[in-house]
């Protein structure tokens, strides 16, 4: 019994060493891409940035010489805001949101496990689900629900540096969003296009 359990230990053990967990908070910066075409014209609307936050819990393993695979999953808060503006004889509302999301990054890390202070890089994408937040038109009477507004999956592009300091990471990282999150973007007549945009600071602090 003692063997089979040395045994099992000793199979494992560099697989469990190869596998890092850790858990981060920061701040980001975000705004969102927002295109209304309407008969063919199309106008980019000035959107601007806006803080929020995000934290979670990460987890890391070995798949190749100094490159991890990381995920894990983050809350993290996305958003706009403009003032009002006149184009074209059209009138558009100052409004803002906040968009709270859990997110999922899938990336390929780069890193040397045996430094214990140095840079490293990460890459890959992200899929995140809209799990609420607040949407306001300045002036208006009618509120207007996010699902109406806004789907709910999105995903994208992410990239970033880091730089580790023993069991803590300094991570600096930008979200490009892919998807059109506009709810109204199949619309015939006018086609809205929203991608979210975001950049985040990060620390972490890995548990080995």
């Amino acid at each position: 019994m003692k063997k089979g359990i040395l045994i099992y230990l000793l199979l494992i053990s560099p697989f469990v060493l190869s596998q890092d967990f850790g858990f981060h908070f920061g701040m980001n910066l975000s705004t969102q891409l927002n295109k209304d075409k309407v008969q063919n014209n199309s106008k980019e609307l000035d959107y601007k940035n806006v803080f929020g936050v995000n934290f979670g819990f990460d987890y890391k393993t070995k798949i190749g010489q100094n490159v991890f695979f990381q995920t894990g999953l983050t809350f993290i808060q996305n958003g706009f805001k403009h003032d009002r503006l006149n184009i074209n004889g059209g009138s558009y509302l100052a409004k803002s949101a906040t968009l709270n999301y859990l997110k999922v990054p899938l990336l390929l890390l780069a890193d040397k496990k045996t430094t214990k202070v140095g840079p490293n890089i990460k890459f890959g994408g992200y899929i995140s689900y809209l799990i609420g937040g607040d949407y306001n038109v300045l002036n208006s009477p009618i509120e207007t629900p996010l699902n109406k507004e806004f789907k709910k999956l999105d995903f994208g592009i992410t990239g970033g540096i880091g730089l580790k300091i023993n069991k803590f990471t300094l991570d600096f990282i930008y979200n490009l969003g892919l998807n059109n999150i506009a709810e109204d973007g199949d619309n015939n007549f006018i086609e809205t296009v929203i991608k979210n945009r975001n950049f985040n600071v990060n620390l972490i602090y890995w548990i080995y």
